[in-house]
């Protein structure tokens, strides 16, 4: 059998070529991971790794007076006749709403809560009698002037309303001051990275993570007021704005230099 010994000297010469380029390759790709690694390592401050963190909690209040109330108006018909009750309905509760209007309530600020209609029936000798229906009506009303907001209860009352199913007092923008009570929570954080820093005998990197959480006091219910139908109104609650406290808990994390 005859070989062509100059073939496979070619075939070497390409296997060492080609084994050549890889060794290369991996030469090449092994010096950029450790430059890489080299490299984030320094922009990560000297830490080793991102683990070697190290986090400083700092807590903002802010206090306020609500300055809107959100009232609940309710008004019960009840009738032999559907049609009957939902238009003595319609024409109290016009009444009403017009009322609000001429007592400055913007328009956006009177929305309906809830429409129900159902029947009534008398249950007796095992057997239902329809007997009538009823119809609860609910307005959900925002009130800018706490000022006026007992002389509005009596005034919806005198004007057809029959339930006041609750007050509630609440600060309508409270985004300003939760500004401010993040303001304050970072510097408290801050203030308490940099004597922990000193007094550990560590030094700060630069800050890799914020966290926030928020936390405001529920708005203040008051008791609602019941009329019976036809009944007369309690007298209208005195209404104590009081405070509401809005706090802001800020976490700054930061790596170790």
């Amino acid at each position: 059998m005859f070989f062509d010994y100059n073939k496979l000297a070619a075939v070497e010469k390409r296997v060492v070529f080609v084994t050549a380029i890889l060794l290369a390759a991996l030469i090449l790709f092994t010096g950029l991971n450790q430059f890489v690694s080299a490299w984030f390592n320094w922009r990560n401050a000297g830490a080793a790794n991102i683990y070697q963190t190290v986090s400083f909690t700092g807590e903002g209040k802010v206090s306020a007076a609500p300055d809107t109330a959100r009232v609940n108006i309710g008004l019960l018909t009840e009738g032999k006749e559907s049609i009957a009750v939902q238009n003595e309905n319609t024409e109290k509760m016009n009444r009403v709403i017009n009322y609000l209007k001429k007592e400055d309530i913007a328009a956006e600020d009177i929305k309906t809560a809830q429409y129900n209609l159902s029947p009534k029936y008398d249950y007796a000798k095992g057997r239902s009698t329809l007997v009538g229906y009823t119809l609860t009506q609910t307005v959900e009303v925002q009130i800018r002037d706490l000022e006026k907001v007992g002389a509005i209860l009596d005034g919806v009352v005198e004007n057809g309303a029959n339930e006041i199913n609750s007050v509630s007092l609440f600060v309508d923008k409270p985004e300003e001051l939760k500004n401010k009570a993040r303001e304050e929570a970072v510097k408290a954080a801050r203030e308490k990275a940099a004597l922990t820093s000193k007094s550990a005998g560590f030094r700060l990197g630069r800050l890799v993570g914020f966290n926030e959480g928020f936390a405001g006091e529920p708005p203040m219910f008051y008791k609602g007021l019941e009329m019976g139908m036809g009944g007369a109104a309690a007298p209208a609650p005195q209404i104590e704005p009081g405070t509401q406290e809005i706090s802001v808990t800020v976490t700054l994390t930061y790596l170790i230099k």
